[in-house]
């Protein structure tokens, strides 16, 4: 549905008791600002005193972060999928949930495929080395534990503001369907999101997403990196140890070709805003002490900007190198497009600027579609899959009333001009 013709939309089906109270951002063209007359906004105030409203987001976030979902526990994935959706059933809100190879996927939609803009976060987290990570701390106005940043935080806003703006919806005698915003929640985006945001994006249909899964307060991102995951796999020949010149080392062939490699990852910047190239896995031989090893396998992870090509990128590694390549994965770069609710977001932020990010997130699934988007979040001071993973606590309040701020003029048609 576009811009334009959400307006047909509002008019239609609009009740006469909302129809002045509910219009949206989605009243605008992208091509024009065709403005529609509302009534002054009435109400900003949370439906919950601030105190309590606070106190619920961290209580919500803590009980996220108890559950240890992370991939190596698929069962914990699922507990968290029917945490989150008891929560909603608790709170009278109709979700739908999907899954696709076992990864558990909630969508939370006014009407059924269709929603104006789409919060977007994910309640898989990465490994932890120590469970201690999955019991949740507060110490110096920061919330310490594993997801606490990445990306459980996320989650309970999202939750905790729907509510909200549908509870004020329903003070007035509106629908749930009269909601301008929906939930994606999804259970794989620390594996790539392959059966999460990238299916869920194929079934529904928005006009601008916001991904709580990145950036910063003072950041909204509009542009990540995308990836290119490679493994070589070097082939030698076995001999024994005490005659190596018998045999040719599979290892020094490879690390011949990661040297060749780095060759065409010279170039450098002070934002860092170019293609770059980490080994991240190395093995070598077949476990024997005493033998030239006959195999050797890399794995390697490569961002690239909008500036290059990935195809021919791979094509000039293959040539350079003597080692076999397989592509693992090649993924695009995120690149948002300009949104009047981009805009609207930007002047709901308190100063936030719109620029990159290094990383990558489900966005780029929704980009791939066309659909404009950001990425923005809490500060997290870069604590992301660390053992001292954290959310500085007021930034995360901060935040809540930047985005309640941004659905409350969505929802009452209070836009840029």
């Amino acid at each position: 549905m576009t811009l334009k013709h959400s307006i047909m939309h509002c008019k239609t089906k609009r009740s006469t008791s909302c129809i002045g109270s509910c219009y949206a951002v989605r009243c605008f063209s992208h091509i024009g600002q065709e403005h529609v007359t509302t009534p002054p906004l009435i109400s900003k105030e949370p439906n919950l005193p601030h105190q309590q409203l606070e106190k619920e987001l961290l209580e919500l976030t803590k009980e996220l972060i108890a559950i240890p979902s992370t991939h190596s526990r698929p069962q914990e994935i699922t507990n968290c999928a029917v945490f989150i959706e008891k929560w909603l059933s608790q709170h009278g809100i109709n979700y739908e949930r999907q899954f696709s190879q076992n990864i558990p996927t909630i969508l939370v939609l006014p009407e059924k495929g269709a929603v104006p803009v789409l919060l977007m976060s994910h309640f898989d987290v990465v490994e932890a080395d120590d469970d201690i990570l999955f019991q949740p701390a507060v110490t110096d106005d920061r919330l310490y534990g594993r997801g606490s940043i990445d990306d459980k935080y996320g989650v309970a806003l999202s939750l905790i503001l729907y509510r909200e703006h549908l509870l004020r919806l329903k003070q007035k005698g509106c629908s749930a369907a009269e909601m301008p915003i929906g939930l994606l929640f999804t259970g794989d985006e620390e594996i790539g999101g392959a059966n999460g945001a990238a299916v869920a994006a194929n079934r529904l249909t928005t006009e601008f997403f916001l991904a709580i899964d990145g950036g910063r307060p003072n950041l909204i991102v509009n542009k990540e990196k995308g990836i290119i995951q490679l493994e070589l796999v070097a082939h030698g020949t076995a001999a024994h140890a005490a005659r190596p010149w018998l045999g040719r080392s599979a290892f020094d062939i490879l690390t011949k070709d990661y040297q060749k490699m780095r060759e065409l990852f010279t170039f450098s910047s002070d934002d860092h805003w170019h293609k770059t190239m980490v080994l991240t896995q190395c093995h070598a031989g077949n476990g024997s002490s005493n033998i030239v090893p006959e195999l050797a396998r890399a794995v390697f992870d490569i961002r690239y900007t909008e500036d290059d090509n990935p195809e021919a990128l791979i094509a000039s590694i293959r040539s350079t190198v003597e080692s076999d390549v397989t592509v693992l994965a090649l993924e695009p770069v995120f690149e948002g497009a300009p949104s009047p609710y981009l805009d609207l977001l930007v002047e709901c932020s308190q100063g936030a600027q719109v620029g990159f990010e290094h990383g990558a997130s489900d966005a780029r699934y929704l980009s791939q579609l066309g659909i404009p988007g950001a990425i923005w979040g809490a500060d997290g001071e870069m604590s992301q899959h660390q053992k001292n993973e954290h959310i500085v606590i007021p930034s995360f309040y901060s935040l809540y009333k930047c985005l309640d701020r941004f659905v409350t003029k969505i929802q009452y048609g209070q836009t840029t001009r």
